[in-house]
């Protein structure tokens, strides 16, 4: 996790924050493949799409 936060800046990372973006990740990523189960269902797959994920990342205003 410390790796992908520095990739924003040349920064030392503490456990407690890597930590804590891991637990918000998880969350944002449950409730964006959630979006993108419905979206699937929706057209009628089974299988969500990365079209899927982009247009429920939109949804929730995330800048791609």
């Amino acid at each position: 996790m410390d790796r992908i936060i520095r990739k924003a800046g040349r920064v030392r990372v503490s456990r407690g924050a890597a930590l804590e973006m891991s637990a918000i990740l998880e969350t944002y990523i449950t409730e964006l493949t959630r979006e993108a189960i419905k979206l699937a269902e929706h057209r009628g797959a089974k299988t969500i799409s990365g079209s899927d994920i982009k247009t429920a990342a939109t949804r929730y205003e995330f800048k791609l």
